[in-house]
């Protein structure tokens, strides 16, 4: 059983890494590859829940719509976990973009993947991304509340 696990983290592994390449290459159909069509999203960018690869799809052309140049794309701290059906991985991502009107923009992404396993391939069934928002001291809040 063993072995079977080791294939299926390699495998989750590779499905992610050429994702990374496509988003880095702007290949929006590489990308959707990895996609179940009755995945769900949460995503950074809104709305909050996207439902199925045709929105996730918008999702990611408007990314690309609003952005130009090179995407940096940098994941770390990555761990993957993997059952005979089912495999997850969280990941944090470091993401680097130039908007249209040449503003640099550059974010850590946090990611929560869910993986099923379809006739022999990995394929994301619910995907999880965010970004840690800063909080004011309690202090702060405190002192807002009155």
């Amino acid at each position: 059983m063993g072995s079977d696990i080791d294939a299926a983290r390699i495998a989750v592994r590779e499905s992610i890494d050429r994702w990374i390449d496509a988003v880095r290459a702007r290949d929006l159909d590489a990308m959707m590859n990895a996609y179940a069509d009755d995945l769900v999203g949460f995503d950074v960018m809104p709305p909050a829940r996207h439902e199925g690869r045709d929105a996730w799809r918008r999702v990611w052309a408007g990314f690309f719509e609003s952005t130009e140049g090179p995407i940096d794309f940098e994941t770390s701290e990555m761990r993957i976990e993997a059952g005979a059906d089912l495999a997850w991985c969280h990941l944090l991502n470091r993401v680097g973009c130039t908007g249209k009107d040449g503003t640099r923009h550059e974010a850590l992404v946090r990611a929560t993947i869910c993986f099923r396993n379809s006739d022999g391939r990995w394929l994301v069934a619910h995907e999880h991304a965010s970004i840690p928002m800063p909080m004011p001291s309690p202090g702060a809040c405190e002192s807002a509340a009155q």
